[in-house]
Formats: structure tokens, sequence, C-alpha cells
């Protein structure tokens, strides 16, 4: 059995949001996204799942198939704080080195 779900989340620049996908996609977490900047709406295919997500006002919705949209929530917040911190690095800092280690993405910044 299959539920639909929504989660409002405290993302909310669309840049972070749509950087933090490119980088999801790359690392394989999900297959595809597509932007529809008139609708300020992205589908997301994460290997068969579909989830969307909405840009509503200053908020990010994120629907889909409860099983997998609390998951992916949580890895999209992940992904848009990294995003965020690395376009907003003071310019005597540097990232030295990033791993991942059981879902937790850690930065190590040199100055």
């Amino acid at each position: 059995m299959s539920f639909y779900t929504c989660i409002k989340t405290e993302l909310k620049i669309k840049k972070y949001v749509i950087a933090a996908l490119e980088e999801m996609k790359k690392r394989g977490e999900i297959t595809s996204f597509i932007y529809n900047e008139r609708k300020e709406k992205v589908e997301i295919d994460r290997d068969g799942d579909i989830m969307s997500v909405s840009m509503v006002k200053d908020n990010v919705e994120i629907g889909g198939d409860n099983r997998v949209v609390h998951r992916f929530g949580n890895r999209l917040k992940q992904f848009y704080a990294y995003e965020s911190i690395k376009d907003n690095l003071p310019l005597d800092f540097e990232i030295a080195n990033e791993t991942e280690a059981g879902g937790e993405i850690q930065i190590l910044l040199k100055g």
C-alpha cells in the first residue's frame, strides 16, 4: 500500500535547490529531473519513483510517494546545505577535503 505525502521544508533559495539536484544526479542518487520555470516546479525521477518539488512563496514543498519522500527530503536538505556552504565560503577559506560516510557529508575547510 502506498500513500502520497507532502513535506514543507526550510529550503528557500531556488538556485541551491537546483544545484543540490544537479549534485544528486551527478552522484547517481536521482535518475533525472526537469525544471519547469513557468510553474516553479521540478519533476524528479529516482529510479522509477516520481516526485515533485514546488517552489511556493518562500518555501519548497516535496510531493510524492510516502515511502521515498521523507528519505529524499532529508538527502535534499543535506545537499542544499552543502551547495550553500560551498557558494558562501569567505574568500580566505577553501574546501580542503570532502568525504561522505554513512550518508553524512563531511567538509574540511582550509583557511
